[in-house]
């Protein structure tokens, strides 16, 4: 066994005392004693030749198993089978999002082999290792083994790391396991030297002491007076048992972190406004932290992809899926968690859920964008029908839709459709809405969007979609042209009576046209629900500046998003500074009050569902249940 993972483990050694000078001469001896000496010694020999060749045997069959479970481990990796990988792994959130971790999957690109293993009960403890160009690194592994024999990875094994033990420094204290003990001094005296050579002013000391663990786990920490690595063995330990140029390298970086002056890339996504003044903020920011630099990034997109982000620290957009299957954004729930001066409570709830993937925060939330329903007033007085109420019904918005499309305003040629939405937000809401039985608050009612849910709302809308009088359908419109229909057919010539649209051109559309304002329905029992947009900001995987990246972050929430988009700030302690309820139109302001409470995020994991794909799918002709398993595939692990 290999002395760099201190597997103590099963090797006996043959400790029979030596025949005393003074013993009994041979002579002296009957003969049988002699042959039961013989018998014994020979059987000795034989037990213990026995017993290695056990313990070979054993250790070689462990070998074979995790190296086929290693083996299969990085086909799916490879191969970005997301759903085939984590059939592998122990079913833990912290674990799932371990496996992003570009530092930890890079083993996969470079056939890992299993060089020793060992098996403890029913966990098997092996020794993984891998060559990059002349390097060669190693790591420990674990896996646990299944009543049919098979093999799931674990993030550790009882009984190997032992418990926290630590040494004092001038800087603070540094802890570690007992076995990462044998490597604590030359971490520490790299550390120490580290922080000697960044560190010339507000340097830790004695009185002001720094914490550094080094952790059994991939953690992370924004308590400014801890920072917390992973294990050497964790990250790779070079072929000499020894800490890897990749463990220094995050050591560096992270120490760096702390102490040295740095700089933020921070990409702004391409938008004719951006959703904050991001140059006031960084100005202001950098003022109040002068060893961090802002630099600002301007994309060509507006939908950044992995090239874009490739050489950023942070991204001011919220992450799409896509994004996060491909292991190109850092975790934040340990740094929300540990950071004792962040405000979690100074956040609406609808806002703060939607940051939120695979039980785990993956961005800032810094505003909500949430659309609205107008309606033509003229087409309700042509048609004598009474304007609708803040808590309508989707049975009255459809009868509505009928009467005012089929009134005398749509006998000259004005009013083609009852309702139209260019986006996704009126099949949402009635998706969340179908069969609804929350008794309270929407943001507290935690009912999934279910696939009969998914069904029944495309069932809906192939109903009414393009049927004379009911809902546009603009399945066979190009994107460019869907863009346009808003500007084209919503403007001074209305094309529907009812239609979905941003609060922005509030003042616009009703000076070409009066018009009102209002939620999305709801029913007999309960108001509406109205899908939020949730955006922000997040931390790219390959930033070697996370704890800077969050203060950074942390300082973006305090700042008023652009009055001009009208999208609610993240934090109601900004809404009131910046007096964004006050400041919006009265019947506006009514109807966003009114739907705000009852507001909804569209979870990452559903921002996928009533795509044009699938809406074409049910147009023409696929039943409504089987368009609803329609989904993008993921790429995972392309980092």
């Amino acid at each position: 066994m290999s002395e760099r993972f201190d597997w103590q483990i099963g090797e006996e050694e043959n400790d029979l005392p030596p025949l005393s000078d003074t013993a009994v001469s041979r002579k002296s001896l009957p003969w049988f004693w002699l042959a039961l000496i013989a018998v014994l010694i020979v059987a000795g020999g034989w037990l213990w030749r026995t017993a290695q060749t056990e313990l070979a045997d054993a250790e070689q069959n462990a070998i074979k198993l995790t190296q086929n479970a290693l083996d299969f481990e990085r086909d799916a990796y490879l191969a970005g089978d997301g759903d085939l990988f984590y059939s592998f792994q122990a079913n833990d959130p912290d674990w799932f999002t371990v496996q992003l971790l570009p530092l930890n999957g890079r083993l996969y690109h470079h056939d890992p082999i299993i060089t020793n293993a060992e098996q403890h009960e029913n966990t098997i403890w092996a020794n993984l290792q891998w060559a990059e160009g002349t390097q060669t690194y190693q790591r420990v592994a674990f896996w646990q083994i299944q009543p049919d024999g098979s093999l799931i990875r674990q993030p550790d094994a009882p009984g190997y790391w032992g418990n926290l033990t630590f040494t004092d420094y001038a800087w603070g204290r540094l802890r570690y396991t007992q076995t990462d003990a044998d490597l604590a001094e030359q971490i520490g005296n790299q550390i120490t030297e580290r922080i000697l050579t960044l560190c010339v002013a507000d340097c830790p000391t004695a009185e002001r002491p720094f914490t550094i663990t080094i952790s059994p786990h991939f953690q992370e920490t924004a308590a400014a007076d801890q920072l917390i690595l992973p294990s050497p063995r964790l990250v790779g330990l070079a072929e000499n048992g020894e800490p890897s140029d990749l463990f220094w390298q995050l050591v560096n970086g992270r120490i760096a972190d702390r102490f040295d002056t740095v700089t933020l890339r921070f990409g702004i996504p391409k938008s004719e406004y951006p959703l904050i003044d991001y140059e006031t903020a960084a100005a202001q920011f950098m003022a109040q932290n002068p060893r961090i630099t802002i630099e600002l990034i301007y994309l060509e997109t507006s939908h950044p992809t992995l090239e874009d982000i490739a050489m950023l620290d942070v991204v001011g957009k919220a992450p799409t899926a896509e994004l996060l299957a491909a292991g190109a954004v850092r975790d934040l729930t340990a740094m929300m968690q540990t950071d004792t001066i962040f405000d979690r409570a100074d956040f609406y709830e609808q806002l703060w859920q939607g940051a939120w993937w695979q039980e785990h925060m993956w961005f800032m939330p810094l505003a909500g964008r949430m659309n609205v329903i107008y309606y033509d007033k003229n087409a309700y007085r042509a048609a004598e029908q009474p304007e609708p109420t803040l808590r309508w019904t989707w049975q009255e918005m459809e009868a509505d839709m009928t009467a005012v499309s089929h009134g005398d305003a749509s006998q000259n040629g004005v009013l083609e459709w009852g309702f139209l939405d260019v986006g996704a937000d009126v099949l949402f809401s009635y998706a969340y809405n179908w069969n609804n039985t929350c008794e309270e608050v929407t943001v507290r009612c935690d009912q999934p969007l279910t696939p009969e849910a998914v069904a029944a709302t495309l069932s809906w809308y192939q109903s009414l979609a393009g049927q004379p009088g009911q809902m546009a359908d603009f399945t066979m419109m190009s994107e460019v042209e869907r863009a346009g229909v808003l500007s084209n057919w919503q403007s001074a010539r209305r094309r529907a009576a009812i239609w979905v649209e941003s609060p922005l051109l509030y003042e616009l559309r009703f000076q070409l046209n009066p018009m009102g304002v209002l939620p999305f329905p709801g029913s007999n029992r309960f108001d509406g629900i109205t899908p939020l947009w949730v955006d922000g900001a997040f931390i790219t995987s390959r930033s070697e500046r996370p704890y800077a990246a969050w203060e950074w972050l942390k300082f973006l929430t305090e700042q008023a998003p652009s009055a001009r988009f009208r999208f609610v700030p993240a934090r109601p302690s900004v809404a009131t500074s910046s007096q964004f309820w006050g400041r919006l139109p009265h019947d506006l302001d009514n109807a966003m009050r009114t739907a705000f409470p009852f507001s909804r995020p569209v979870l990452i994991e559903e921002q996928h569902l009533f795509s044009w794909e699938m809406l074409t799918a049910v147009q023409s002709s696929t039943p409504p249940e089987q368009a609803a398993q329609f989904r993008p595939r993921l790429l995972w692990f392309q980092q």
